[in-house]
């Protein structure tokens, strides 16, 4: 959606002209920026690149960008991901792999940060999610999960069809701080076929940027108020017990983790200020929630 992250586009791209199985189909969509789609389209012509540009047709946004994405390709596994992210080799055949199961439906996969430098002290792995990356709480091993992340995400096209594919009144717009369009899709799934399965494949990876300007505690607090709005929209469209499903047993954990750092504060002071990271997003998100629920 922005020249600034062409360089991360590209970089995006020779990552998957690289993968050890050849994607079938690249199919890279712009959402509603004809300066970055004429830019892309010499460039792809430039640099050889075997993928094919397409213009946006839905709302702008993410989903609508995924479902011309979903429109503009033809085979029933349907792979994602981010402009700012670079797959392994093998991140194709890890997704595609746990298909191999009938009644996996949808897979996601890990998402490591990229930082600017280096991981911040104050930065907790439990808000990895706020940059959209993996969260300690994933299973190390893989298995079944609720919902998975955007930068990397696979689904059977037979089922996003079946739900009419990703919902335009859910998610990001932009640079916005919404969310929640992966956790909708991936509970209608189930919701339609109580058998099926989203599964996490952690071989599967992916390196996710995250800039200096999302690397700052005010913008995680925005990410946690933005994100408990869109799980109180998310809410009312399919349930509030299953929309927090997760956030209710992970808030054990983030009890956990804040404990663990505050004990870690003695010899290490910084992880003071990470526990009070932590709870401070905890709070922005609920807040979120509530003023959202309120509101409507």
């Amino acid at each position: 959606y922005t020249l600034d992250r062409l360089d991360d586009l590209s970089d995006c791209i020779d990552s998957l002209h690289a993968q050890s199985t050849r994607p079938d189909e690249i199919v890279v969509v712009v959402d509603h920026n004809e300066v970055l789609s004429q830019r892309l389209r010499r460039l792809a012509e430039d640099s050889g690149w075997d993928i094919e540009v397409v213009d946006s047709v839905g709302t702008p946004g993410l989903s609508g960008a995924r479902n011309t994405g979903i429109d503009a390709t033809s085979r029933e596994l349907l792979l994602f991901i981010d402009d700012d992210a670079v797959a392994d080799p093998s991140w194709l055949d890890e997704m595609v792999a746990p298909f191999a199961a009938p009644a996996v439906s949808a897979v996601g996969g890990r998402i490591d940060p990229a930082w600017p430098d280096r991981r911040p002290e104050w930065f907790p792995p439990h808000l990895d999610w706020t940059v959209g990356c993996s969260i300690p709480t994933l299973p190390d091993d893989g298995g079944p999960i609720r919902n998975m992340y955007g930068a990397s995400a696979a689904f059977r096209r037979s089922e996003l069809e079946a739900i009419g594919g990703f919902p335009t009144e859910l998610g990001r717009v932009g640079a916005d701080g919404a969310g929640c369009e992966e956790t909708e899709v991936c509970i209608r799934i189930r919701q339609r076929t109580p058998t099926a399965q989203v599964w996490y494949a952690p071989r599967s990876r992916v390196r996710h940027r995250v800039t200096e300007q999302r690397a700052t505690v005010s913008y995680v607090l925005r990410r946690c108020l933005a994100e408990g709005k869109s799980k109180a929209m998310l809410s009312r469209r399919v349930g509030a017990d299953v929309a927090t499903s997760d956030e209710r047993g992970y808030a054990v954990h983030i009890a956990r983790a804040v404990g663990s750092d505050l004990r870690a504060a003695v010899r290490t002071p910084a992880r003071l200020r990470r526990a009070a990271v932590l709870l401070a997003g905890l709070g922005a998100a609920s807040v979120g929630y509530l003023v959202e629920r309120v509101r409507r």
